[in-house]
């Protein structure tokens, strides 16, 4: 047996501290187990913050601590709520490798819990990643539907100043700079250098802690379609409602001048249904594609290391496809199944609510500042005790985290409408993936795939995979469930043991 342990303990609140949840009473209470269960207590962990507050120091120093000491396996807690403060710490945590003693619920969380146990910890892990990839997708629709409107969700560049989330204006002085720059290298046949060396000579002031723009920025200056009143998000060029600096004839003339330097005009990728998906399972490479014949998509190895066999070998798109699609076939669930996510999903529900509130009353906070520093700002400049540099560059990064964090409340509202249908469409998604799987194109399976699998390796024409939590149980069947009951004599025999169980 691994005797070596640590302890955590943590409070949330002052009334916490009244109410007798102290952090000496938890300690006290973890030691005690610790000296009845022959655990050699190694270091103790405590933190006393609130929920609204981001990040624990000292859990996330056990965390660290684990990792670096991998023959401790052990943390001892009072209960469920005092480690996991928000779901966020659900994934931080999500290591098989580890115990977790709950005190007070008289529970063990490891490798060897009873099926029960392993399956709601599973699905709870599940729900706090898909909570937050739901979140950052719903971040990226707000941006994607400002995109849409003409609104550039993004810092904007050298030229223009931000007046507030939705008003971009044309800084004057900067943007004659712009303009210059691209008539010298459009209409002079002058190589980057030589355009900053000219523009330096003809007195224009890149910045002024920086006289000189540098090369790469220049480059970047004159890719960017920004200038003409559109901007780039997501690979595609969407029009803007900002006023442009330099004309369409201007701007494809210097387009054409980056042939003389034997530059590309702009920088573009041809996105691939799988590429980012799989490493090289002999030396570790990535996974490029390539297209054969005009239509045929190959996947193989970069070949990096120039000793892997696996770099002359490929494999068809759609043969990933339908590997992909059998480890889909094999995922299936009962009513029971059903009935455990759905009590797991109701539990962390209310870890949820407590993370939502206090995102938003912490985001709300954070608008009222930014408002008042804009706000207050703006009299100053008025007043003469601020510079109208100082002014520009404050209310354009003010604004954008203002804009940022008004996001934010947006996605995570939507985030909260939708979480329990989430929970229940895993139980659809399970009963039905396979199916559901064929139907997809490559890309939606591809999404699919990585909600579901990981530790994707390509081996020359085949794939292999791990299921992540909690598909590994779907995935293994009744014959894991029966071993999981028959180790937990405590609950008895499984009532699903003797019978088969489809993959």
């Amino acid at each position: 047996m691994n005797n070596k342990a640590v302890i955590y303990a943590r409070v949330s609140s002052k009334e916490q501290e009244q109410e007798g949840y102290s952090i000496p009473a938890q300690l006290k209470l973890l030691k005690e187990y610790a000296k009845t269960n022959n655990f050699e207590i190694v270091q103790e962990f405590t933190d006393n913050e609130t929920a609204k507050k981001v990040g624990r120091t000292n859990f996330n120093n056990m965390v660290s601590f684990l990792k670096r000491n991998t023959s401790v396996k052990v943390i001892i807690v009072e209960k469920t709520d005092r480690l996991y403060r928000n779901f966020k710490d659900y994934v931080l945590l999500e290591d098989s490798s580890l115990e977790i003693h709950l005190v007070k619920e008289n529970s063990v969380l490891s490798a060897e819990s009873n099926s029960n146990q392993k399956f709601m910890h599973g699905i709870k892990v599940l729900m706090a990643k898909n909570y937050i990839d739901n979140l950052s997708e719903e971040v990226k629709k707000g941006q994607r539907q400002k995109a849409e409107q003409g609104e550039s969700p993004f810092k904007i560049p050298y030229g223009y100043n931000r007046l507030n989330s939705k008003t971009i204006i044309i800084d004057q002085d900067r943007a004659k700079f712009v303009k210059r720059a691209f008539e010298l290298y459009a209409g002079q046949r002058l190589s980057l250098k030589h355009v900053i060396e000219k523009l330096h000579q003809e007195g224009f002031i890149y910045k002024n802690d920086k006289p000189k723009i540098g090369k790469s920025n220049l480059d970047l200056m004159l890719k960017n379609v920004f200038y003409i009143g559109q901007f780039t998000y997501k690979e595609m060029i969407y029009e803007g409602n900002h006023e442009p600096i330099v004309d369409r004839d201007l701007f494809y003339k210097s387009k054409i001048a980056f042939k003389k330097d034997n530059k590309p005009e702009i920088l573009t990728k041809r996105s691939f249904a799988f590429t980012g998906m799989f490493k090289c399972a002999e030396c570790g490479s990535a996974i490029t594609a390539e297209i054969k014949k005009g239509k045929y998509i190959y996947y193989h190895c970069t070949g990096w290391h120039k000793n892997c066999s696996m770099k002359k070998k490929s494999i068809n798109e759609e043969n990933i496809a339908i590997q992909l699609e059998d480890a889909m076939k094999k995922i299936t669930t009962d009513a029971k199944h059903a009935e455990w996510i759905k009590e797991g999903i109701k539990e962390f529900f209310q870890n949820e609510q407590d993370y939502y509130r206090s995102e938003l009353e912490r985001l709300n906070k954070k608008v009222d500042l930014l408002n008042n520093r804009i706000s207050n700002m703006y009299t100053d400049y008025l007043d003469r005790t601020i510079t109208k540099e100082f002014y520009t560059s404050k209310s354009e990064e003010w604004n954008t985290e203002l804009e940022k964090c008004r996001r934010l409340l947006q996605a995570h509202d939507n985030s909260n409408k939708s979480f329990m249908q989430m929970g229940i469409a895993i139980v659809e998604l399970t009963e039905n993936l396979y199916f559901s799987f064929k139907s997809l194109n490559n890309f939606e399976k591809a999404k699919m795939a990585q909600i579901v699998l990981s530790n994707l390796l390509l081996d020359g024409s085949k794939i292999s995979y791990t299921y992540k939590k909690p598909y590994d149980i779907f995935a293994k069947g009744l014959n894991r469930l029966n071993n999981w009951a028959i180790l937990d004599s405590n609950q008895g025999p499984h009532p699903y043991q003797g019978c088969a169980l489809a993959t």
